[in-house]
């Protein structure tokens, strides 16, 4: 999987992969954001990773997930630079089961980037000019 993320003007830059694109930051500093910063993409990922994972495990056992909502707040230390924690809640209509609130919890962590945030990968940095 590869994402290729291009400087528009300013610090409005465009990462695309598979003909989608996403436009992070602003042109100018002052000037309103066009998209959403890359901290808030990282937060929204993890969000939108868990509501799919939940929704497909609902679809595989009928159970009702139309109104699935789910919210994650970001915990930042500023002296370290990053965030420190991710809370993710998950709400959903009712009634559940014991068994189908076990299931949906389970399944919310099986969610690639839940996983891959848990397992701290190794990140490699690697400088080409033209």
């Amino acid at each position: 999987m590869s994402v290729v993320v291009t400087r528009l003007e300013g610090m409005k830059f465009k990462a695309e992969a598979d003909g989608l694109e996403v436009v992070s930051g602003r042109v100018k500093e002052g000037a309103p954001l066009e998209g959403m910063t890359p901290g808030r993409l990282l937060t929204a990922s993890l969000g939108l990773c868990t509501a799919m994972t939940i929704a497909g495990y609902c679809t595989e056992r009928g159970i009702r997930a139309d109104d699935l909502r789910v919210v994650v707040t970001a915990k930042t230390d500023k002296a370290l630079g990053r965030a420190v924690a991710f809370d993710v809640e998950i709400n959903m209509g009712g009634p559940l089961s014991e068994e189908e609130r076990k299931g949906v919890l389970e399944a919310a962590k099986g969610c690639y980037v839940g996983k891959t945030l848990s397992g701290s990968p190794s990140i490699t940095h690697r400088l080409v000019v033209n």
